[in-house]
């Protein structure tokens, strides 16, 4: 009895985790846009080898949290018009900008500050000289997946590629298409130290990715072996035909 006496008591009151202090994510949409503090830069112009003769570091913003997790890139007629001419400060601005680049948290990134993202990727890729593989038709629809995908299911020289980068975050662009930034073929990926990457697209746009591919008149090797299975499935098996001899 007196076991279960002192159970009880220790048992809570209430609702489970009432006194539990819950801790609400801070909603950043509506908070204004900032400039990047400049000091942000450094590393990662020389991460991604970033042209600063060309690089518009002007049109990058933060929300005014202090944290500046998010770099956003916001085009110059948004920038003129809602952040120079001071308009935030009457109303809310919510979507006027792109997701630039993101604050690294995997542990693999310990020498990287930021990674980029690929909802603003094709206002970086100009402007980078490092960490940009070119990859044929077979290698970009190779790299559209989710989970890991091993360097071993690339080809030769596009694992050479890989195989030189640290780990880290890093664009694939496609073949003949590098400074097509209105197609905005690029993917931004994650290299991996065991030998594996990440495709770091949302499924939404990797299906139009490969949309695209199909448009410009590619069929994935799956696709080729279906249609091909397909096709023998359908086929009528031949009848021998047998000569008469009895002449």
């Amino acid at each position: 009895e007196n076991e279960e006496e002192e159970t009880i008591r220790k048992a809570p009151q209430g609702k489970v985790g009432m006194y539990h202090k819950h801790q609400k994510k801070e909603d950043l949409s509506k908070q204004d846009f900032v400039p990047a503090d400049p000091s942000v830069w450094p590393p990662i112009v020389k991460e991604f080898g970033l042209d600063t003769s060309t690089f518009p570091t002007d049109q990058f913003f933060v929300r005014a949290s202090g944290e500046a997790k998010i770099l956003y890139f916001l085009c110059k007629h948004v920038k003129g018009e809602l952040i120079d001419r001071g308009i935030q400060e009457r109303v809310t601005v919510i979507n006027s900008g792109l997701k630039a680049f993101e604050r690294c948290s995997l542990k693999e990134s310990n020498h990287m500050s930021y990674r980029l993202a690929q909802e603003g990727i094709q206002y970086i890729v100009p402007h980078m000289t490092k960490r940009i593989l070119s990859a044929n038709m077979d290698d970009f629809c190779g790299c559209i997946k989710l989970g890991f995908t091993p360097f071993d299911s690339f080809s030769e020289k596009f694992q050479e590629g890989l195989k030189e980068l640290t780990p880290g975050s890093f664009i694939v662009t496609l073949e003949g298409f590098e400074k097509d930034v209105a197609k905005k073929m690029y993917l931004t990926m994650w290299r991996r130290t065991n030998n594996c990457v990440n495709c770091f697209v949302t499924k939404i746009e990797m299906e139009a990715m490969l949309s695209k591919m199909r448009a410009l008149g590619y069929v994935s090797k799956k696709e080729d072996e279906e249609v091909k299975s397909g096709e023998s499935a359908g086929k009528e098996p031949a009848v021998e035909e047998k000569m008469d001899t009895s002449s």
